[in-house]
């Protein structure tokens, strides 16, 4: 009766701990050591010592006390960009709106930089991408005559 109380209770843990990431999300596996990683693009064979794993839509066991997941979302996102005030080459005061669809690369790299920068606060993905994109705008506009 022992074994079969023992049988259980392992199955149990496989089941609950066995993870499936969605089509739009990437689990990020920390606390493993690293090993060696080819990029699929351009087929260089690399050892990743970040300690981290990355799966996208795919299922990975997630060991006890070892192991810890983290979800990121992988979706696009739309965020509006409004520039007032930006200043022309001539001079002249414009007012600019826009909108930008982003979304964090699909390889293991892009993945990685996103899960470091953002894994916590996903939510700053968004105002972020704004600040650097009115940036952007200011600086392209300023280069540009109205007529353009």
């Amino acid at each position: 009766i022992g074994i079969v109380v023992l049988l259980v209770l392992l199955g149990l843990v496989v089941i609950t701990r066995y993870k499936v990431a969605g089509p739009s999300e990437a689990f990020i596996i920390t606390g493993r050591r690293g090993k060696k990683s080819t990029d699929p693009v351009t087929g260089l064979t690399s050892i990743d010592n970040s300690g981290q794993k990355v799966v996208v839509g795919g299922g990975v066991f997630v060991v006890p006390f070892v192991q810890q997941k983290f979800t990121l979302d992988l979706s696009s996102r739309h965020i509006p960009i409004a520039v007032r005030g930006a200043v022309t080459l001539r001079g002249v005061k414009s007012n600019l709106e826009g909108v930008a669809i982003v979304k964090v690369g699909g390889s293991e790299d892009a993945i990685r930089a996103a899960a470091q920068r953002f894994l916590q606060q996903q939510d700053g993905i968004v105002g972020f991408t704004q600040e650097v994109l009115s940036g952007a705008l200011r600086a392209i506009v300023g280069r540009m005559s109205v007529e353009d």
